[in-house]
């Protein structure tokens, strides 16, 4: 569950993009650490997306930023925010991003979890599954 509020450390955020999430993981106002494109808060270039960080004015371009809203189990597994933010520190620079299997969402569920999850991909290969299964 997202929602609508000011981020704390450690906070994993998202903000939309017209037709998906871009998703970070937020340290201060001047750092948050995505998987993107230096600078331009979008990762629409996967050859140029990189683990960097931005400022939370740049990553949200002015859109409502989301703060997602952990279930009980999930407060149970997640990391702590210094581990969380020590994840991202200790992944600045990695390269590979993969729109299906390694994307900002994978990067920011790892932060958090240690497990690459995305789940703007799982609905959209869930639908393309149900398209064909009806076909």
């Amino acid at each position: 569950m997202w929602a609508l509020g000011k981020p704390e450390y450690g906070d994993h955020i998202r903000v939309c993009r017209g037709a998906y999430f871009h998703h970070g993981i937020y340290q201060d106002d001047d750092c948050v650490y995505q998987f993107g494109i230096p600078g331009e808060g979008i990762e629409t270039d996967p050859k140029n997306a990189v683990v960097c960080t931005i400022s939370l004015k740049d990553f949200s371009k002015g859109s409502p930023i989301e703060v997602r809203v952990y279930t009980k189990e999930e407060k149970e597994i997640k990391r702590s925010p210094l581990e969380i933010i020590q994840y991202a520190k200790d992944h600045l620079g990695e390269k590979g991003y993969n729109l299906i299997s390694n994307n900002c969402e994978h990067f920011a569920n790892r932060c958090v979890f240690g497990k690459s999850e995305s789940e703007q991909v799982d609905n959209i290969l869930n639908t393309i599954r149900q398209i064909f299964q009806r076909g």
